[in-house]
């Protein structure tokens, strides 16, 4: 990846909202796909018209979902990655066989920001999901939001000093999920240095639909945030 923190925009659900995101300079799109809890999922069906129109590399989010499904998403979208929201060690080692040229990203959710965390777990989570062959991590947060447990997609951001431990005994690639908007990503890409951040409901103007302006002044708050990491602040 080049320098500079990346960002993906997720819970993308129209392709206006594509073209938007990617107009503002956004490098991964993010589309959820058949994940019951999430109120921004779509079906394969559904998700089509978007990964093929996508002009920037798209990502299908995926929830416990079997090889034979798997089988299908891939055929039907083409997607640049499969990013999967449980621990998935022995699909992702089935999905480099099959589908090698596909990236997987892995999601690992740590508690909200104060509620602890075991941080020894999470590190063995992302030891397993390098070692079945993860592209990408990506640490998120886990909550109960309206009396539903949600993996992800809880706007609600994770203890970044924890993260950022993770991060730096993270072989490949992080990018920061967990709570971000315009107002905290320079803050967040401070305090753990991710080589990327993946949000969704932080830009958006309501579930499911973007908002122009909350997406520009992240993207704004992105480069000012690069520009210091960089030097050039």
């Amino acid at each position: 990846m080049k320098d500079g923190c990346k960002v993906k925009i997720c819970g993308i659900t129209n392709v206006g909202d594509a073209l938007l995101a990617a107009g503002e300079g956004a490098d991964y799109l993010g589309v959820v796909v058949e994940v019951p809890y999430s109120p921004r999922s779509l079906t394969v069906e559904g998700a089509r018209e978007i990964f093929s129109r996508a002009p920037r590399p798209a990502v299908a989010l995926v929830y416990q979902i079997s090889t034979e499904r798997i089988q299908y998403l891939v055929e039907s979208l083409h997607p640049h990655a499969l990013q999967f929201l449980n621990p998935a060690q022995k699909i992702i080692i089935w999905c480099k066989k099959e589908f090698p040229r596909i990236e997987c990203w892995q999601s690992l959710h740590l508690p909200p920001a104060g509620e602890g965390s075991n941080r020894e777990f999470i590190s063995a989570q992302i030891r397993a999901g390098c070692a079945a062959g993860a592209d990408v991590i990506v640490p998120d947060t886990a909550a109960v939001v309206d009396g539903t447990q949600r993996y992800g997609g809880t706007g609600r951001v994770s203890d970044w000093q924890i993260a950022r431990e993770l991060k730096e005994d993270c072989p490949v690639p992080v990018f920061l999920a967990g709570g971000i908007d315009p107002a905290n990503v320079g803050a967040a890409i401070k305090a753990v240095n991710p080589d990327g951040i993946d949000l969704c409901s932080g830009v958006e103007a309501q579930p499911g639909k973007k908002s122009p302006d909350k997406l520009k002044a992240l993207m704004q708050a992105v480069r000012e945030a690069n520009n210091e990491r960089n030097g050039q602040g």
